[in-house]
């Protein structure tokens, strides 16, 4: 009876502490944008390895969304609590300037700097406009709702540009471009499929910017304008290297998730980075593997997650700058 009741305790304790081992998984809601977008491959891969490095303690799940501005509503109001968006919508929402005017989110909080890609400005060869100052009053595809679509708009805004817009989705736009209903349109992402799509049945123009054009955005909209280069032949209308104007997508998360599941989410992450973006050109080119280091250059507007900052304080041995780090 004795050794029966030793037995049955030892039982009783094994499944109180599976139930204590189950009791303590978080589960966490990753905002995405839609399956039908190639960024939505990037957000699955990153769960999968939160998940393969922390079986039984984190379950992150994909959710699709509407996009980058709405991952940051989604994460403010809880009903996903980590997701990608633009740094610079980011920014605008932490503070509560621009088009968050008067609804200031400052429970966004950062995970990494993100990646770096170029927005494409382009127009149909036939409509002779080789300038951004020369879209004024051209018919021109606007995808509302997008992060691209933002910040052009405010690109445009910020620079008395103002074109004829005519309100699509991403594929109808494609379709607009080869028709000629529109001779403008812009779409974000190195080697993009749907401009290699326009460029294989007509003729384009991908449209430089300057550094004034962006001092000019960034004294109206601030932290809202940033660019890069892009290399000759990326496109067939590159015949060399120019600027082009772009936004960092970064991955923003609610300070009231644990600063310990933080913590292991960025270390998943920073451990497998390199064979994160080998596969996926956008994060490759756009150096998501310098997670800390991307957010310092670009000056990211939304301070780290208490977990986060002190995961690069205790494996970069850095000190991070003050607007960096939570309140």
């Amino acid at each position: 009876m004795k050794r029966f009741l030793t037995v049955s305790l030892i039982l009783l304790l094994a499944l109180c502490l599976v139930g204590s081992a189950h009791a303590k998984k978080v589960k966490l809601k990753y905002g995405s944008t839609s399956v039908r977008s190639g960024l939505y491959a990037n957000t699955v891969a990153i769960a999968s390895i939160v998940n393969k490095a922390y079986p039984g303690e984190i379950q992150v799940t994909v959710v699709e969304t509407g996009g980058y501005v709405e991952n940051l509503v989604r994460i403010h109001k809880k009903s996903v609590l980590l997701g990608p968006a633009s740094a610079a919508a980011a920014y605008a929402a932490y503070k509560g300037i621009i088009d968050f005017e008067g609804r200031a989110m400052p429970s966004l909080r950062s995970l990494w700097g993100g990646y770096i890609t170029p927005i494409h400005i382009i127009t149909s060869k036939k409509s002779g406009v080789t300038s951004l100052e020369g879209l004024s009053g051209l018919d021109y595809a606007m995808n509302p709702g997008t992060t691209s679509g933002r910040v052009i708009e405010l690109l445009y805004d910020a620079l008395g540009i103002k074109p004829k817009y005519k309100m699509m989705g991403l594929a109808a736009s494609v379709d607009a471009m080869k028709s000629g209903v529109v001779q403008g349109w812009f779409k974000a992402g190195f080697k993009d499929a749907a401009i290699l799509d326009l460029e294989s049945t007509m003729d384009i123009n991908i449209l430089p910017i300057t550094k004034e054009m962006i001092d000019k955005m960034n004294a109206k909209y601030p932290a809202h304008g940033l660019m890069m280069p892009v290399p000759a032949g990326l496109f067939k209308a590159l015949n060399q290297e120019q600027l082009s104007f772009a936004y960092v997508i970064s991955d923003f998360v609610h300070k009231d998730v644990p600063e310990d599941v933080v913590y292991k989410i960025v270390k998943a992450v920073w451990e497998k980075r390199k064979e994160l973006i080998e596969p996926l050109t956008t994060l490759k080119e756009g150096k998501f593997d310098d997670m800390y280091g991307m957010a310092v250059e670009y000056d990211l507007g939304v301070p780290f997650h208490p977990g986060a900052a002190k995961f690069y304080k205790e494996t970069l041995k850095v000190t991070i700058p003050a607007k960096l780090l939570s309140p």
